[in-house]
C-alpha cells in the first residue's frame, strides 16, 4: 500500500471536517503495518475518537468481477488466480456489487487487512471500486450518455466505461510516468470503442490542471470533466480552496 487518505463528514449537517491525504515513503513501504500505526496515533482526529459510521476500503492492483448468476463462492480464490499470482500472504475477500449483480473479488496483504481494520477499530473493509461503479453507472444512466471515468489515488489509476448506465469496460493500473497514463487512458477508450475528441473524460482523485498526468490528457481528449457528487458537503475555512474532485472518491464510499 503506497498511500492512505481519508475524509471526516458531519452527515447530519452535511459539512466535511477533515481531509487528509498521506504517500509513504519507500522506508516506510517496508513495515507498512508499523508505519500505519505511527500515522494514525500522531492524527488526533483518528485516534482518540470513535464516529458514527467508520468505512475503510481498499484500493488494490488486481480485482476481478465476476456476474452473480456465475458466481461460485468455493472458486473465489481461483477468479484472481486466473489474472495474477495470489501470494500466501495475502487473503482474498468478495462483496456483492448490487448496481451489476455481481461479485467484486480482490485480494490484500493479510497483515495489512488486519492492521488497518484493528487501528481504526472496524469489523471489515470494502473495495473502493465497488461505490466508484455505482456513482459512475447512475451518473452515465442519469445522463443516458456513454463515458470514460478515472480515478487516481497515489501512482495507481481506476478506469471505466460506462453506455447509457452499463459497464463496458473496467480495469486499474499503476502508472510510473505520465506517458504510460495517457496509454493506459486511450487504451481504455479503444476498448470501448469510443472517440477521444467526441467521448467526454471524468476525473477524480488525486490530479490537478496544473499536473503532468492532466497535461496528457488534455492533448489527447477533447472534453475533460471533474466529477461532481451530487449534493456536496459544505468545506471548512481550511480547505475550502481545495477542489471538490480530490475526495469525491472517498464521498463515494458513503
Amino acid at each position: 500500500m503506497d498511500s492512505f487518505a481519508y475524509i471526516i463528514r458531519d452527515r447530519n449537517e452535511n459539512r466535511l471536517v477533515a481531509y487528509r491525504s498521506y504517500a509513504f515513503s519507500n522506508e516506510e513501504r517496508k513495515d507498512w503495518s508499523a508505519a500505519f500505526g505511527r500515522l494514525v496515533a500522531a492524527d488526533a482526529k483518528l485516534n482518540g475518537t470513535r464516529y458514527g459510521k467508520l468505512t475503510l476500503a481498499w484500493d488494490t492492483p488486481v480485482l476481478n468481477l465476476v456476474p452473480g448468476p456465475l458466481f461460485d463462492e468455493e472458486s473465489t480464490r481461483s477468479y484472481l488466480e486466473q489474472l495474477t499470482l495470489v501470494g500466501l500472504e495475502d487473503e482474498v475477500r468478495h462483496e456483492h456489487l448490487h448496481e451489476l449483480d455481481a461479485e467484486i473479488i480482490y485480494s490484500a496483504r493479510r497483515d495489512h487487512l488486519a492492521t488497518a481494520e484493528r487501528t481504526l477499530g472496524t469489523d471489515g473493509s470494502q473495495h473502493y471500486a465497488g461505490s466508484l461503479l455505482t456513482a459512475w453507472a447512475a451518473r452515465s444512466r442519469r445522463l443516458n450518455h456513454q463515458a470514460i471515468s478515472c480515478a487516481v489515488r497515489g501512482q495507481r489509476m481506476f478506469v471505466a466505461g460506462h453506455r447509457n448506465g452499463n459497464l463496458e469496460y473496467y480495469n486499474t493500473f499503476v502508472y510510473g510516468s505520465a506517458q504510460d497514463g495517457i496509454y493506459y487512458m486511450l487504451l481504455a477508450y479503444e476498448q470501448c470503442d469510443f472517440a477521444p475528441d467526441r467521448i467526454p473524460l471524468y476525473l477524480c482523485g488525486e490530479l490537478t490542471t496544473e499536473g503532468e498526468l492532466y497535461g496528457q490528457f488534455y492533448q489527447y481528449i477533447e472534453d475533460i470533466r471533474f466529477s461532481e457528487y451530487g449534493v456536496p458537503p459544505a468545506a471548512p475555512a481550511e480547505l475550502i480552496h481545495l477542489p471538490a474532485h480530490l475526495y469525491f472518491d472517498l464521498l463515494c464510499l458513503g
